[in-house]
Formats: structure tokens, sequence, C-alpha cells
């Protein structure tokens, strides 16, 4: 076909040499045309070569009986299942809750150009999870499509101050309506903006997953991903949550990720905090573990199995306690990015504020400890604000259901009586 396209329709004898000379270089073009076909397949050849023991092993993860017929918005995103989930989740004796759906076997890696410094951490990082090659999995090929999403959610406004993504379980609806009625509530914080979006993988229960349905119809601010909502699953919500920022919030000018059992004093978030957090970029502020500050646990809920991290006691890297992480939004998409090519850990804290981080390089911790910005107990920031009123440091904490509305009401009360502008006076 290419011939006669060349030759004009014109037969063979009649050509001049001058045509002649058209149809050679037709001919070097479709040699050249081959050798790139064979240079894509000889590529394709060498991924399946890296994944190819996964294929069998993808068959035997697929537990998902979700066939849902909801009529809901579904974005297409890359999805892969590696061997690596089932191995490295076997680590923390979870098997059972691995589950993986997704049946493309693309490579996200693929068009990732690292800098040779970023390859050496992913090298260092592989190294530390002590992971062969056939073993390493990716976060990002594994976190599937969305079942549900709102992508205008950040639309409408041409700057987001913060957008809050909440790490949620997907039976804690009383809890996210606690959120969006108090401290996520915008109209509460005029002239600022505020967003939430409440972070779910796939519940197990079919029944619960038709409420989940209705409650995203409803408030339009849950953002569900096609991976089993599990704790040893919190590494792919947390980059779930990044990839979505990345797709549709990247007007917002920072991230506030928390867990759903926080309180935010939103108030001193906006009226203190935020004049000092303006201007910096690649920062993350958290309460911050310092290199070699932590210990890795070998017994108990944060159990690290003996194989990972072999011969270390502390963990090699900075990171955050993830309850409460500001993020300065131009870090979202460089660390998306990072996630596909950076092994996959099941310590969310570890991998998402310390890993990730260390691969983009050049990020700034900034440290809102415990002992004064942060707590975990509610009872100690109550006490605080009832003391001290505005010049309470304390930003945010864990809080108990029975004492959230009142531990509320005297953040409302304290900061409604026309003091809260003092508290830009009031930071450590």
């Amino acid at each position: 076909m290419r011939l006669f396209f060349c030759q004009g329709g014109k037969t063979i004898l009649r050509l001049s040499s001058a045509f002649i000379l058209v149809l050679m270089l037709c001919f070097v073009l479709e040699l050249r045309n081959l050798s790139t076909v064979h240079s894509k397949l000889l590529h394709a050849y060498d991924f399946m070569e890296d994944i190819g023991e996964a294929r069998n092993v993808t068959e035997r993860l697929r537990s998902s009986n979700f066939n849902s017929t909801l009529n809901v918005t579904v974005v297409k995103v890359e999805s892969t299942n590696n061997d690596g989930v089932s191995r490295q989740m076997g680590e923390c004796g979870e098997n059972k809750s691995v589950d993986v759906s997704s049946t493309n076997m693309i490579d996200s890696r693929r068009n990732i150009t690292l800098s040779p410094v970023a390859v050496e951490k992913v090298k260092s990082i592989a190294s530390d999870l002590n992971v062969s090659k056939s073993e390493i999995i990716y976060p990002t090929n594994i976190i599937g499509e969305y079942v549900f999403v709102n992508s205008d959610l950040c639309r409408g406004v041409g700057v987001i101050d913060f957008i809050i993504i909440v790490h949620t379980a997907p039976d804690n609806l009383d809890r996210r309506q606690r959120i969006r009625q108090t401290f996520a509530n915008e109209s509460l914080f005029v002239p600022f903006h505020v967003r939430v979006a409440f972070l779910l993988g796939r519940p197990r229960n079919k029944s619960l997953e038709n409420i989940l349905f209705e409650e995203h119809q409803k408030y339009n601010d849950t953002v569900m991903g096609d991976f089993l909502d599990d704790y040893h699953n919190l590494t792919l919500k947390g980059v779930m949550g990044y990839r979505w920022v990345s797709q549709f919030c990247m007007n917002s000018r920072f991230v506030l990720k928390i867990d759903d059992d926080v309180m935010i004093n939103t108030f001193k978030l906006l009226y203190s905090f935020y004049s000092h957090m303006i201007g910096k970029n690649k920062s993350i502020f958290c309460s911050h573990w310092r290199k070699n500050s932590m210990g890795i646990l070998r017994e108990g809920k944060w159990k690290v199995d003996s194989r990972i991290f072999p011969g270390k006691t502390t963990f090699p890297f900075d990171y955050c306690s993830g309850f409460v992480v500001i993020i300065t939004t131009d870090l979202v998409t460089p660390m998306y990015e990072a996630a596909k090519v950076t092994p996959f850990f099941w310590i969310d804290d570890l991998y998402l504020f310390g890993m990730l981080p260390y691969v983009v390089g050049g990020v700034t911790f900034h440290n809102y400890p415990l002992s004064s910005n942060l707590t975990l107990n509610d009872a100690e920031a109550m006490k605080c604000i009832g003391q001290q009123g505005v010049k309470c440091p304390i930003l945010a904490s864990i809080t108990r259901p029975d004492i959230f509305r009142e531990y509320w009401n005297l953040i409302k009360d304290t900061y409604q009586a026309g003091l809260w502008n003092l508290s830009s006076n009031f930071i450590v």
C-alpha cells in the first residue's frame, strides 16, 4: 500500500528516474518505521519480562466481587497488578486484605525520566526494603480507577487556600458529617476558600457500598479508589490523594492531610499559621521525625518484618506523623510521579511523607511539634484554649467522638468573639 501511495497511481513502467528516487525514499522511511516498531516491541518485551510472573499472581490476587451498576463518574487511570502486593503485605500478616481488581497491565514508569541522584535514591530504598526486582510493586500501578469522584470540587474560584484531604474509613459516616458541619464548613471562614475531600477505598460490604454512593450523590465530596479499604492499604489511599489533587485541585495553595478522628482549629490555621506559610515552596509542615530518630518496631501493630530494613534499628528518612500534615501544592505532582518509581511500603506515614519527599529532593520540613502545635490529647487542647484563648498555640489534635461537639463549640465561640485577628501575633 505504501508503494502505490508513493507512485501516485501511475504504473511502475512509466516512472521517471526522479519518481523512482521518491520511491526509494519511501522505502527508506518504511524501513525506519519498522525499526521503530521493532524498538518498541523490544521495550515492551523488557517490560513484560519484568512483570512476567505478575500475570499469574494477578489472577490469584483478583478476589473482587465488585460489579457495581451504580451510575457514577469514572476517570480512567493507569493500573497494574504486580506480584509484590501479596509478598509485601505478607510481611504484615495481612494477605487477605489485599484485593486488586483492575485488569489493565500498564507500566506507569514508562514516561518517567529520573536524575542520576533520584535513581540512586530509588535503588537505596529498594535495598532498604530488601525486595528483588520481581517483588517490587508501585502504588500508582494498583490504585485502579476511581469508583466515584467529583472532578469539579475545586472549581468555581480562582484559588483554594486549603484543600483538606481526609483519610477516612467507609463506615465512618458520622465522622465525615461532623467534619463537613464544623472545621471544613467553608461558610464559616469567608473570605478564605476551603474545600474538603474524603478518601476511601472499596468497602467489603456491598450494602455499605450503596450507602456510600448515596452519600456521594448528596455531598459530592468523596473519592473512592478501586482497592480494598484496609489499614494496610493506607499507602494506596494517600497516593490516590496525590493523584486526585494533581488532576483536579492544583489551584489550591496548600493540601492539609488529616485522619477522620482529628480536630482542626481552622480559624487559627487561616488567621495565624497561614501568613507564616505563604511564600514557601516544596515544603511540608508537620510533627517532624528526623532521619534515624524513630525506631523500627519489630513487634506489635507497627511490626516491620526483620527482613525489611535489615541491620537497621531506625528509619533512615526524615518523615512526618501523618495525622496532620500540610503540604505546599507544588510538591504534590512530583510526589505522585515519585510514587511511580518508589517501591511500595505499607506504613503510609513513612512512604507518603518520608520516602517520596526523599526521592523528589529539595524538600523542607517545618516542624509543628507535638509538644506545642499539635497534640494527641483533646482534653489538653481544650484546656489550652480555655486558659489562653486565641493565644493557645495548638492547631490540631486527635479527638473523641463524644467530645467533638463540645470541643468545636469552644473553638468557634473563642474565635467568633471578635478577637481572632490577634492570633496572627502568636505562632511558634
